[in-house]
């Protein structure tokens, strides 16, 4: 299919090339970060730097699990109530694309 240039063809198409490319690079992740890890943990390109971070993962104590829970069922209970108050609208498109019907 050749680009459209119509904006909400455009768009949808964009969303696709979007995905195709997010899950062929999730196929090259994890040997993309043994290459640059083997690197010292950096590797410079050509215009670019791709660097290997660590993020820590925290395990959250059973009080604060609680409390978390005790937290979201009272967000959802003063929604319920109308004791929460809408403070405005966050606007946005969302596009699903329609599954090929098998034969």
């Amino acid at each position: 299919m050749n680009k459209p240039t119509e904006p909400t063809e455009l768009y949808a198409w964009l969303k696709q090339e979007i995905s195709k490319l997010e899950d062929e690079m999730d196929t090259i992740k994890d040997d993309v970060l043994k290459i640059v890890q083997g690197k010292d943990g950096q590797l410079e390109g050509e215009g670019y730097t791709i660097k290997s971070m660590k993020r820590p993962k925290y395990k959250y104590s059973d009080a604060y699990a609680a409390k978390n829970d005790e937290l979201k069922k009272l967000k959802a209970e003063e929604i319920e109530k109308g004791i929460a108050t809408i403070d405005g609208y966050s606007e946005f498109v969302q596009i699903n694309f329609k599954k090929a019907k098998k034969a």
